[in-house]
């Protein structure tokens, strides 16, 4: 159960909150109905009951994908207990309840990271309010800044790794990204040798691992997918490789370069 909260949670000030949430609700029914705080107990118990365990993970992934999906089912019983707590804490218009509250964000803020422009590392600028690697900001503003260029009414059409497309995404979510990913998940997993998903195998090789092999069938495969750019780490040193493909790079980031398919 402890890897399903790390790995939703990750760095951030949600279960730091939930547990804050749960300890002030217990707080408040003991205080008033001199009680154990049965509400506390009950959203607890319900929370780890349906929700934070490796059961619920595993019938929630067979119903969706597991892991992009699961997280919005994991924040339910997180954000609404978050949000009653502080409802009812603004709404007692008591100045002790509402330095309690202040007090929780802080301990909040200190636990986690990422809230607002904050972080345990930096103050970020207003434009990275997630924290987000830089790579992911400058591939994102490059394919923008050159996909504008061009006056194309449709969206830019991406290849990336995993790392990366979660972080460009969420900066940038006009830009699609060109693979599957269950293919993406399964090649990765399995190696570049399997007969499933094999229209995708090349460029999930190039971009995940480096792998410079049959150029003429990784051109092919980004022109049936309709691949605008590939992003891929600058360690693998595929300019050469790709250049011979009239994949050509237009902007280099911190550890990662990208490629524009002419």
């Amino acid at each position: 159960m402890s890897d399903v909260f790390w790995q939703y949670n990750g760095d951030s000030l949600y279960l730091a909150a939930f547990a804050a949430g749960i300890g002030l609700l217990c707080w408040d029914q003991k205080k008033c109905r001199n009680s154990i705080g049965k509400k506390a107990a009950a959203a607890l118990f319900f929370a780890v009951v349906f929700v934070f365990n490796e059961f619920a993970y595993r019938i929630v992934g067979k119903l969706t994908d597991t892991t992009t999906y699961y997280r919005f089912f994991w924040m339910v019983p997180v954000l609404f207990l978050i949000a009653y707590e502080l409802t009812v804490l603004i709404a007692s218009n008591n100045k002790g309840k509402m330095a309690a509250a202040a007090a929780v964000l802080a301990v909040c803020l200190v636990s986690g990271s990422n809230f607002f422009f904050l972080n345990r590392q930096n103050l970020n600028r207003p434009k990275n309010i997630y924290g987000l690697d830089p790579d992911a900001v400058t591939v994102a503003e490059q394919i923008m800044a050159d996909w504008d260029k061009s006056g194309s009414k449709e969206q830019p059409t991406a290849a990336f790794d995993m790392y990366l497309e979660y972080q460009v995404r969420t900066y940038e979510p006009r830009i699609l990204w060109g693979i599957s990913r269950k293919a993406y998940l399964y090649q990765a997993e399995h190696g570049y040798d399997h007969l499933k998903y094999t229209r995708q195998q090349p460029v999930i090789a190039a971009v995940n691992e480096g792998i410079q092999k049959n150029g003429a069938r990784l051109r092919k495969c980004l022109d049936q997918i309709g691949i605008d750019y590939l992003v891929i780490r600058t360690v693998f040193d595929m300019d050469s490789y790709l250049s011979d493909l009239s994949v050509h790079p237009i902007a280099l980031g911190e550890n990662y370069t990208l490629y524009k398919v002419e």
